[in-house]
């Protein structure tokens, strides 16, 4: 799978291009500590490698074979090997990759004086997410500045938008790992439905889910989202210490990575196992949209559509909630109950980043992976009701990756009930 993501990057360099990636910094906390290390994903997509300070230098038009595909690992001494454990070699690190040539990665300026004076063109990766905030200099942050400073003459381009387009059409080997992923997360969601009950809290509800992922070789995708009653409007509440109530609805976006490949699960429930009426009109509203959404779905529409069909869709919902008319909507605008009601878009894409690369003003490409989320929230009445399954996009359509997740009101009450 790697060797041939590396061919399809490669296809797309022009002639005399290198490019050049780089691993994820490992991230201070206080002390000593550091935070729990996440490999740059796109080495990952390109290697197989999730190792800290691996590195790979793409030069498909070198002169010497053995200079076109170069990989770089940490170079190990015993005293590491004891303290933290046992690393990728040279031997293990080509097989992972399919890449023959391996060095050490302090080594790699020593190399690529073998190999930038004869490019016209170095590619390099920034993250250009239009989500992105970050304000921390990253280490292809510092690639770049090094290589301008050793390279000055040299012409830069940007990586970026070659892997983003390319990363969002995903092989079927990509697809059958987010399959096992969604396989996973429907077997933590289920274990929840049948394990809640009033006075747990949000820990202890996102205890279950990770028990039953961490069986399967999994983990989280993201930090778990519990939240009861009135917290369930607030989008990104964070698992923690509040308590779930009789009577309160409970809103869990929790899913399962595997293997670096995300999921996206979101699922509304009663905590005591029955809804109210007015929690199930709410349920019902949203559950309408997202099935005439994905009615939507096929390969060459804009991600960008899917959100103003949503829309329309949900300001027919709110009026049939009662929670504004069309009246009120012609006084104030669509946009005003949207923000009050309706807070985000009805999908993203999905893969080795859970809001993945892809460019949401292009036409979705078959192999799209996206989200179709839905939501409706409420504070006074202290109901928010999200649900959200992952599509993959067809030539003429999508196929539901999460079509087994239990998402009919009558029968998530008959398993939470059995």
């Amino acid at each position: 799978m790697f060797s041939d993501h590396r061919q399809r990057l490669i296809r797309q360099l022009p002639a005399g291009a290198a490019a050049l990636l780089t691993a994820n910094d490992v991230m201070p906390t206080n002390a000593d500590g550091t935070m729990p290390y996440y490999p740059n994903v796109n080495v990952y997509y390109l290697t197989g490698l999730s190792e800290e300070d691996a590195m790979l230098a793409l030069f498909p038009g070198h002169p010497d074979p053995s200079l076109r595909e170069i990989l770089f690992i940490k170079r190990v001494d015993q005293m590491f090997v004891k303290w933290m454990g046992r690393r990728v070699d040279k031997a293990t690190a080509s097989n992972i990759s399919g890449i023959r040539t391996v060095f050490y990665t302090d080594e790699f300026w020593a190399v690529m004086k073998k190999v930038l004076p004869l490019c016209n063109s170095i590619y390099l990766h920034t993250n250009e997410h239009a989500r992105s905030e970050n304000e921390t200099q990253t280490r292809e942050d510092r690639l770049l500045l090094a290589c301008k400073q050793y390279y000055p003459l040299h012409r830069y381009e940007r990586l970026y938008p070659i892997l983003a387009r390319q990363r969002n059409a995903k092989t079927p080997a990509e697809i059958a790992l987010i399959r096992k992923a969604s396989e996973i997360t429907e077997k933590g969601f289920r274990r929840v439905l049948q394990s809640i009950r009033p006075g747990q809290t949000g820990m202890q509800v996102a205890a279950e889910m990770i028990h039953e992922y961490m069986q399967h070789g999994a983990t989280w995708a993201y930090e778990p989202i519990v939240a009861f009653g009135a917290d369930s409007t607030i989008l990104h509440l964070r698992a923690n210490e509040s308590i779930g109530k009789d009577g309160d609805i409970v809103l869990i976006d929790a899913a399962a990575q595997y293997r670096y490949y995300n999921t996206d699960l979101t699922r509304t429930f009663p905590v005591n196992g029955r809804f109210t009426p007015r929690q199930k009109a709410y349920y019902n509203a949203v559950l309408r949209v997202h099935k005439k959404v994905a009615q939507e779905v096929k390969a060459g529409i804009l991600i960008k559509d899917l959100w103003k069909i949503s829309n329309n869709l949900l300001l027919e919902e709110l009026v049939g909630l009662g929670l504004c008319s069309i009246a009120d909507i012609q006084t104030h605008g669509a946009q005003y109950y949207l923000n009050k009601h309706c807070y985000h878009n009805v999908s993203h894409f999905l893969g080795l980043d859970v809001h993945d690369t892809g460019y949401y003003d292009e036409p979705m490409p078959e192999g799209a992976v996206i989200t179709n989320e839905p939501g409706i929230y409420n504070e006074e009445e202290g109901i928010g009701v999200r649900i959200e399954n992952d599509l993959l996009v067809t030539e003429n359509g999508f196929e539901d990756l999460m079509k087994t997740i239990p998402k009919e009101a009558e029968e998530i009450e008959e398993i939470m009930n059995s």
